[in-house]
């Protein structure tokens, strides 16, 4: 069984889907520690100026962060301080709207007690049920395997991370110019090491809507300057070449692990 700590950040306000998590996590042996997220409506013009680089933002993408991205931003920061400061091995993390399947207990106690390669972050669940393409690198359970996903999953529904791992993000962490699931795949620039598990143990809820609301993913109504919209072309060009470097260094490193381990 799972021996670490499973922090779910959870709005004070939603008890409901507290409740519908808890009882998910209990029904399968997991007892989830539950992390007050921190309300973005509720912070300060003045906080978010201090927080939020937000030129910097405009330079990478073509509109502002709203405030419940900054809430969610600060939420997990809070948990991974917490991984750090109390010098916690690792912990899951997951967001309060998932929906565990049957699948989730057996794959943390594999990662728990299996010999794994070396990881920082395993991704357990997604907000947006896709397929990415994936390169296995083990088998978890009967049914469960752990990946290498070519592309970025942009999600934090659900995840494991190490000390290790925490603090990695956390000496890059501010100022905020991204969403929080966006930067922390950003393994590129940060260098964390991150894993999948396929098919995802947990997914979206559909009883719940995300509290971070559609217009993340709307349209920007105003693309910016000309300099800034050059620039962002720039920054994606350069990003998706560090990130396919990035992955094919990584895959290399997957294949060594296996063939010295008869895989």
């Amino acid at each position: 069984m799972w021996p670490h700590p499973i922090f779910v950040i959870n709005l004070k306000t939603s008890a409901d889907r507290r409740k519908a998590a808890e009882d998910q996590l209990l029904a399968q042996g997991l007892t989830p520690t539950f992390v007050e997220a921190v309300d973005g409506r509720r912070i300060s013009d003045a906080e978010v100026a201090a927080l939020v680089d937000f030129q910097g933002r405009l330079r990478r993408a073509p509109k502002p962060l709203n405030r419940a991205e900054i809430g969610c931003y600060l939420s997990h920061c809070a948990v991974l301080e917490r991984i750090v400061a109390e010098d916690i091995a690792q912990a899951l993390v997951m967001e309060d709207d998932l929906l565990a399947t049957p699948e989730l207990a057996p794959v943390l106690d594999a990662i728990a007690t299996r010999t794994l390669p070396s990881y920082e972050m395993i991704k357990v669940g997604i907000s947006e049920l896709q397929t990415k393409p994936f390169t296995p690198i083990m088998a978890l359970t009967a049914i469960s395997s752990l990946v290498r996903r070519h592309n970025v999953v942009n999600s934090n529904m659900a995840y494991v991370i190490t000390r290790a791992g925490a603090e990695r993000f956390l000496t890059r962490a501010r100022p905020i110019r991204y969403p929080v699931d966006v930067a922390m795949n950003r393994s590129w620039r940060h260098g964390m090491d991150i894993l999948s598990v396929d098919p995802w143990p947990v997914g979206p809820n559909a009883a719940f809507r995300s509290t971070i609301g559609d217009e993340r993913f709307a349209e920007a109504k105003h693309p910016g300057t000309l300099r800034q919209r050059l620039e962002r072309r720039f920054r994606k060009g350069y990003d998706s070449l560090s990130k396919r470097i990035d992955i094919q260094a990584r895959l290399k490193r997957d294949a060594a692990w296996k063939r010295t381990h008869g895989l």
